[in-house]
Order: structure tokens, then C-alpha cells, then sequence
């Protein structure tokens, strides 16, 4: 190997050692990132000046120079960052900058840092970049490393000059591009695994401000943007603190992986919080507080870079002019143009440092659905950073209810508030949600944000045609479904159940903003019983008549019933894309039904007095009249429990009576049968099985057979019906997630499932893995959650109901049903809800004689055997 790799090797390690140790004693990240670059200097220098040593006399040299652009060209190197590299040649020498390059390529590789070398001519680097936003930005960092002074500064001058020439262009191609690379990383503050230098809100959106400044201004530097006034003093300070802290922790990231590492998993996240002296808090982990601060971090950066790239984006003369001109007045303050809203120029100095009227604006901006004009909204942002916090006062506080009583634009106008603090000075409580990671894969944001989104995705519901949204319209005073949404998760981040904490916050507020009392007392109702809809829809049987008057009575009235199921909806759908299924919403809207159905005329679905289940019962009859089936048939139909009643299509009852009393081989045990059922997309399994008593094992073969199958498994409901154990099983194919599963598949299935079930010796064949979600697979120290088994004997008067939570697993599900069975318990219903990484599954159970389990020994023995089948 060569003598001058060898020294860079030995160079590049001592460096990176050095910097390391400045790391680990807490240097903040710009001085690590400073010795790094001038660490990289030294290398490619040394390696630069060894490549041109035998040209020295060579006159095509004077027409070279060395560029460092990019991170290198800004000097914010991590440890393992590649070297981003541009030979500037004139035309007469393009033959020795191909030489030049090679030898640079090599040598700078097998020393052990990644370039990115490009061989350009002044003209041909400014074309590439008016043409191409991502080469631009590369190169407004542009910094002389060797070479000819007088090539590179005719070259960056002519740079800066077209680039400040066509700044409109430029500026509006390098922010498209910016949102497209957001959109593929994400946004940060809803990724549980955030990329520090790509996501919104990272050190790409703290380039953007530079890029921007330099084709704006011819600056890149935040300093110099700062002393020119394009950067307001606040965004400048929180920038540069957010800098500090992001460079530190890409440097981490590249330190702990030994290479170019910039996303931030759960497991690191763990560590860094433990490695920084993060301690946690009641209710927060050390690695929720770590994040909280990152979050906080990330948002100054999105905020002031989102602020600086509007300012740059002023709209065309014809537009401005168009607005003004059909433009009317509000009062002597305020006008309102066909799609803005602004505040005159003369009055909004003093308008912008008042909270009352500041809060009016965006009533008016949210009643009408205009957009608050940037200027304003500029001065606006500047007084309250400004402002003092003070107490609100009444005409505070009617504004602010004034503004949560329309849907319009009401979450975008929060999130300013939000941005601004305000919020917190008209609810404190609501500053500790401030970018608090819940640390888990079913939630996909912070709570703020997840608060946010929940109120966005009830708005959305106003021009909605289905029956959510006519229940959103119908709600009258939408300010307490909105502020309802908005402080429902409140209480996270405490040792207490977040709900009762919520409730005890939501009576404060209500005092705070001086609700009425009816009101007040609806808004902490709702925040406390936030969460029914999904824990009755999502884990019980509704086809049981005791739940449904159970939720009935917890909800009391009609009004309650469609805020709550309005609200939970709402809820679902900001916990994260694909989480509210058409399964889960389908759940959601049977309750609903049922419950309401109870309010109107007091029949309860499923009772032996319900109308529709001698309606449902007279329409198989007459199914199976058409079909001239025999006297079994009608035997059987009068067998049929209740709930499978209630529950079934009369038209499928009667297909699968037929199927029995047709069944031609009275040896064979087992009867499957699928069909796709439309209302909730999902396969649904029908396993019938001819048994003296209800076998205990079978739900334990059927849930293997079906898992190991490949498919996900949504619901169980198990039935006796005289000799028959009559099982369904409702699932998802991940091989066919349109719903669009070919005959072939179902039958191989359909042939798995009677083959395991008549032959109980025969072996589980190995699980599908192929068919697993489409997630990485994380170490246990990251499963913080603990595992938990809860029995209920209060809810129904005939099962007792067995709760289990944990994490998910590949063939969780069988285990549990298998120690189930083991443990000699009968099984009658289960639904199986999964969180993504978590499932909350419910099974309604009794002993082997049909009572209850009430023990306490017995309950310890079979928790133990079910947290045991997990480990």
C-alpha cells in the first residue's frame, strides 16, 4: 500500500480518536465537527499535494483548483461523513484533472474516507445548478481548499451572481425538492426512529435556511443572514442552539456505529438518553424525556426554517394586486380578500402584542377560510415571542372559544398557537405534551401532535357524506368536541392513569376558561371515558346483550353517544397511518348502532325480547323452505344460541345448516368454509365440528393452523349448537390485502384446518414468515411495557373475561390458546386487537362446568401460565 495512505490511515484514526475523546467529554457538537473538518483538511491535502507532486512544473496546473462543497465545504462534518469534492479545471486543463482525480479517488478511499469527486468547469458547475436544486445547494457551500485563487473566485462570483440573478426560480426548485426528501424520510415528529440529518426539522432544514440566504442575500453564513435582518434574533438563537445540540448527536450516532450513521432507532435512542445523564420523571422515561428535548429542538428548526422560506416566497405582483382589489374590510383593522386575511399596515404594530386580538384574527381567518397573510403573521409571530405571559383574561378566553367553535382551518391555526406557546398560557398543563414520544410502535407521534391530528381528522369529518360525518354536523357546540380533543391524552407522562388525570385537568380548564357547568362537566366526562368506544368495540362480544346496556349506561344519553363515538374516531385516525382499519371503524359503527338503537326504543340486540332476532330466525326458515332442506335443518335452526343470531347473515345461517345436514360422510368431523365478508373487508373462516361437549383444544389447533397459514387473525367466536362446535374466525391474508383471495388459497387453508383438527397428533408445520409486517425487528430492551393478565367477573354475568397484553409475537396467539387449553378453561368468544407492536387480546372463559373463575389461586396459576407461554 502506498507510503501516503498508509500516513492518511494513521492520520484519519488518531483524529477521529482525538475528536472522540472531545466528544465524550461533552464538547458541544460544532467543535467536534470543526476538528473533523480541519482533520479531513489535512488528509486531502496531503493526499492533493502527493497527486500533483511529479506535475508541479506541468503549466495545465495553474488552471486547477480543489473545492470542498457540501458538508465538507461547510465544516459540520460527523466522524464518518463522506468528503464532497469538486476539480474546477479550465478546458486547456481537463486532461490532468482526469489524472488528478483518479489518483485523488483511490487514495482518499483506501485512506478511509468516502469522496464524492466531480471534475467541472466554472461555466459547467453554474449551468448544472441553475438546472439541478440538489447540485446548487451543494455547491453554495462551496470553500477553497487548493489550487488557483483566481479560478475559484471568478468561478464563485459568477456563482453567487446567477444565483442571486434567478434567486425566485432557484428558491422555489431547492424547497419542492426539500419537500420531496421530507416526504420519503418523514416528518420528525412522527417517526419513532427519526433520521437526524434528513427528517423535517433536522440539519437539512437548517441547510435549507442557508441555501435560501445565499440565493437571496449571497450569504450563507447565520450570522451574517442574522446582521443583514433576514433572520429574526429569536429563530437565529434557537437555530444555532438546535444545531449544537444536532451535530452532537450525529457525531454520537457515527461514533457508536464506527461508520456514516444518521438514524436514530429505539434501541440508540435508549442508550443516549442513559449515555447523556437523562434521569426520566414521574410517568416519563429517561428516553422520553431525551426525545422530548429532540423534538423540542427539531420543531424550533421547522418553525424558523418554514418562516424563513415563506418570507422568500413572496406571491407575484398580479396575485398581491388581485387581493387587494377585491379586497373589503373587516373593520378599521383588519380586511379580507378572496383568499387572505391581514391586518392593515398602520395598526399592526400594536394589533400583533394583543392576545385577544390576535386570537380573533384567526377566528375570522378560521370562520371565513382565508389564510392568514405572512406579513401578518410574521409581526403576530414576532410580539408574542416577545410577550410576557400573563393569566387570560375573559375577552381571552371568548376568542379562543370563539376559534374552537368552527372546524374551517381550526388545526393548522392551533398549530401556530401551539408554535407559539399560547396554548400553554391558556391551558398550562398542555406545555408538558410538548413533544412527548410515547415509547411505543403503536403510536406514530408525539402527544401535541397526536392532539393536533386528532382535531384535524374531526374537522375533516364536516364534508364527509358517510355517518361519522353527519354525527360531526349534528354536534352543536363543536368548541367541546374540539377542546375535548385537544387535552384528551393531558394526563400522559404521569404514574396515574392518564385518564383520571386528564378528567382531574379538563375540570381545571373548564374553571380556567369558564365553561358552564353542564359543559364543563361533559368535557371532563369525555376526557375520562375517552378510550370506551375502542375497549368495548376492539375487546368484546357486542353481539352480547350485557355489553351493549353496560356502555349504554356509562354513556347515558344520545348526545354523550355520538360525542364520544365522534371523538374516538377521531382519536383512532391520528394514531398513526393505516391504524384505523375498516375493521376497527366497522366495530366502532356496530356499537354505535346498537347502542343507539337501545336510546330509541329500548330493545337490546341479542336479548331473547329483540325483534331482530325472531326476524333473522323467520328469514332462515325461509331460506331453507326455498332449498327444501329436511326436518335436521329446522331442528338444528332451533338449537342456535342467541348470539350466533344476532351476529350471522340469515342467508350464510342457512348455507352452513345445509352444509351439515348434506354432509355426506358422517365420519368426518370437521366442516370449513370461507367467505369474504364486504362489511368489515375481512375473510371469514367457519370451522364446524361435530363434538359430544366443546372440545378445549380445538380453538388452540384452528388459531395454529390458521396462523401458520400465514394469516392475521382479528376475531374469534365460538358457539355450541346441539352436537356442533360452531366456530368463526375473521382474518386477514397479507398475500391479498385487497380482499381478493383466489379459490385455491382458501382451499389449501380450508384443508390445513381439517387436518389438524382430526388429527390432534399431527405437528404445527413452521410458521410463514414471509407473511410477518414489514417492520424491523427490534431487541426486547426496547419492549418497556409490561406484560399483564387481567380477569374481569363483573362485566357478564356467564364468562369471566380474561384480558392479556404484551408484545406481539410469531405464534403468540397459539400459545396463549394452547395454556389456555392445557389449563382445562372453555373458550366461547375472543377478539384480538393489535397495536402494531402490541396486541390486547380478549378471551371470554369459564372452568371445564361452565362457572366462572373466581379463585384467586386458580387466577394466579393460569396468569402464570400465560406469561410463562409468552417468555
Amino acid at each position: 500500500m502506498r507510503p501516503i495512505v498508509l500516513r492518511s490511515r494513521e492520520v484519519l484514526r488518531e483524529g477521529r480518536e482525538k475528536a472522540f475523546q472531545q466528544h465524550r467529554s461533552g464538547s458541544p457538537g460544532t467543535q467536534v465537527s470543526t476538528l473533523l473538518a480541519d482533520l479531513y483538511d489535512d488528509v486531502v491535502l496531503d493526499i492533493f499535494n502527493e497527486a500533483i507532486r511529479e506535475y508541479a512544473t506541468d503549466d495545465r496546473l495553474s488552471g486547477l483548483c480543489l473545492v470542498a462543497h457540501g458538508g465538507f465545504g461547510r465544516r459540520d462534518l460527523a466522524p464518518y461523513s463522506d468528503a464532497d469534492l469538486m476539480l474546477l479545471t479550465t478546458p486547456k486543463s481537463e486532461s490532468l484533472a482526469t489524472i488528478i482525480s483518479g489518483v485523488l479517488t483511490r487514495d482518499l478511499g483506501d485512506s478511509g474516507i468516502q469522496p464524492g469527486l466531480s471534475i467541472r468547469t466554472a461555466p459547467e458547475a453554474c449551468s448544472m445548478s441553475w438546472a439541478d436544486p440538489i447540485i446548487y445547494s451543494s455547491l453554495a457551500e462551496s470553500r477553497l481548499l487548493a489550487g488557483s485563487l483566481q479560478l475559484y473566485k471568478k468561478y464563485f462570483d459568477a456563482f453567487r451572481h446567477g444565483a442571486m440573478q434567478r434567486s425566485k426560480s432557484i428558491i422555489s426548485d431547492i424547497i419542492a425538492a426539500r419537500r420531496e426528501e421530507r416526504t420519503k424520510w418523514g416528518e420528525t415528529n412522527y417517526l419513532l426512529r427519526p433520521n437526524v440529518k434528513r427528517s423535517r426539522g433536522s440539519l437539512r432544514d437548517i441547510q435549507l435556511i442557508r441555501w435560501i440566504g445565499f440565493a437571496r442575500y449571497g450569504e450563507t453564513d447565520l450570522d451574517r443572514l442574522l446582521k443583514l435582518g433576514a433572520l429574526p434574533e429569536e429563530d437565529y438563537r434557537k437555530v444555532r442552539q438546535a444545531y449544537r445540540f444536532m451535530l452532537r448527536l450525529r457525531n454520537e450516532l457515527h461514533f457508536r456505529e464506527g461508520k456514516s450513521q444518521d438514524v436514530l432507532d429505539r434501541p440508540t435512542q435508549m442508550e443516549i438518553a442513559d449515555q447523556w445523564g437523562y434521569t426520566g420523571t414521574d410517568g416519563v422515561l429517561p428516553v422520553e424525556q431525551f426525545m422530548q428535548d429532540y423534538f423540542d429542538q427539531t420543531r424550533n428548526v421547522r418553525y424558523a426554517a418554514s418562516y424563513f422560506s415563506e418570507d422568500a416566497q413572496s406571491r407575484p405582483l398580479i396575485h398581491r394586486i388581485f387581493e387587494r382589489v377585491f379586497s373589503r374590510s373587516i373593520d378599521d383593522k383588519i380586511r379580507m380578500g378572496p383568499t387572505h386575511i391581514w391586518v392593515r399596515e398602520q395598526a399592526l404594530e400594536s394589533f400583533a402584542a394583543n392576545l385577544p386580538d390576535v386570537l380573533m384574527l384567526m377566528s375570522l381567518a378560521n370562520q371565513h377560510c382565508r389564510r392568514i397573510a405572512h406579513p401578518t403573521w410574521q409581526a403576530i409571530r414576532l410580539a408574542m415571542q416577545d410577550r410576557t405571559p400573563t393569566p387570560p383574561d375573559a375577552e381571552t378566553i371568548d376568542a379562543f372559544l370563539s376559534l374552537l367553535s368552527r372546524p374551517g382551518q381550526l388545526a393548522p391555526l392551533l398549530s401556530r398557537l401551539h408554535e407559539l406557546r399560547i396554548i400553554e398560557q391558556l391551558i398550562p398543563e398542555f406545555k408538558r405534551m410538548r413533544g412527548l414520544l410515547q415509547f411505543n410502535a403503536y403510536h406514530k407521534y408525539t402527544v401535541d401532535a397526536h392532539s393536533l391530528l386528532a382535531i384535524e381528522a374531526a374537522t375533516n369529518m364536516q364534508d364527509s357524506p358517510d355517518g361519522m360525518g353527519r354525527r360531526y354536523r349534528r354536534i352543536d357546540d363543536k368548541r367541546l368536541l374540539h377542546l375535548a380533543l385537544l387535552i384528551h391524552d393531558i394526563g400522559k407522562g404521569y404514574e396515574e392513569d392518564h385518564c383520571i388525570v386528564g378528567a382531574r385537568i379538563a375540570r381545571d380548564t373548564a374553571a380556567r376558561l369558564m365553561l358552564d357547568p353542564t359543559t364543563a362537566e361533559t368535557l371532563e366526562w369525555l376526557v375520562l371515558k375517552h378510550l370506551a368506544v375502542n375497549v368495548t368495540a376492539f375487546r368484546h362480544d357486542l353481539s352480547d346483550p350485557e355489553i351493549v346496556l353496560a356502555f349504554a349506561a356509562e354513556v347515558g344519553s344520545i348526545r354523550r353517544l355520538e360525542l364520544l363515538v365522534v371523538h374516538s374516531v377521531a382519536d383512532l385516525i391520528a394514531v398513526g397511518p393505516g391504524v384505523a382499519t375498516d375493521w376497527k371503524l366497522n366495530l366502532i359503527e356496530d356499537l354505535y348502532k346498537r347502542t343507539r338503537r337501545y336510546f330509541d326504543s329500548g330493545d337490546l340486540p341479542g336479548s331473547p325480547n329483540d325483534p331482530e332476532i325472531e326476524s333473522t330466525r323467520g328469514r332462515v326458515q325461509s331460506e331453507l323452505n326455498a332449498a327444501k332442506a329436511p326436518a335436521q335443518a329446522f331442528e338444528l335452526l332451533e338449537q342456535v344460541p342467541l348470539s350466533l343470531l344476532s351476529r350471522c347473515e340469515p342467508d350464510d345461517l342457512a348455507s352452513e345448516i345445509m352444509v351439515i345436514v348434506n354432509q355426506p360422510d358422517r365420519d368426518t368431523k370437521t366442516i370449513t368454509m370461507c367467505r369474504f365478508d364486504a362489511s368489515i373487508k375481512a375473510l371469514r373462516y367457519t370451522v364446524i365440528r361435530r363434538e359430544d361437549k366443546h372440545s378445549i383444544g380445538t380453538f388452540a389447533r384452528a388459531t395454529g393452523a390458521l396462523s401458520t397459514s400465514g394469516l392475521t387473525i382479528l376475531r374469534a367466536q365460538i358457539e355450541m349448537v346441539g352436537d356442533f362446535a360452531w366456530d368463526h374466525f375473521w382474518v386477514i391474508d397479507p398475500e391479498y390485502p385487497d380482499g381478493d383471495v383466489p379459490e385455491h388459497r382458501t382451499a389449501e387453508v380450508r384443508k390445513q384446518l381439517c387436518h389438524l383438527l382430526d388429527d390432534p397428533t399431527a405437528p404445527l408445520p413452521p410458521y410463514r414468515s414471509r407473511w410477518k409486517p414489514n417492520t424491523s425487528v427490534e431487541p426486547k430492551k426496547v419492549k418497556v411495557l409490561p406484560k399483564k393478565v387481567v380477569f374481569d367477573n363483573d362485566t357478564v354475568d356467564r364468562y369471566t373475561i380474561l384480558s392479556f397484553f404484551a408484545y406481539d409475537e410469531v405464534g403468540l396467539l397459539y400459545r396463549i390458546a394452547s395454556a389456555l387449553a392445557e389449563k382445562r378453561l372453555v373458550l366461547s368468544f375472543a377478539k384480538i386487537d393489535t397495536h402494531l407492536d402490541q396486541v390486547a387480546d380478549v378471551f371470554y372463559v369459564t372452568e371445564a362446568d361452565g362457572s366462572k373463575l373466581t379463585d384467586t389461586y386458580r387466577q394466579t396459576e393460569i396468569r402464570a401460565a400465560l406469561l410463562d407461554a409468552v417468555s
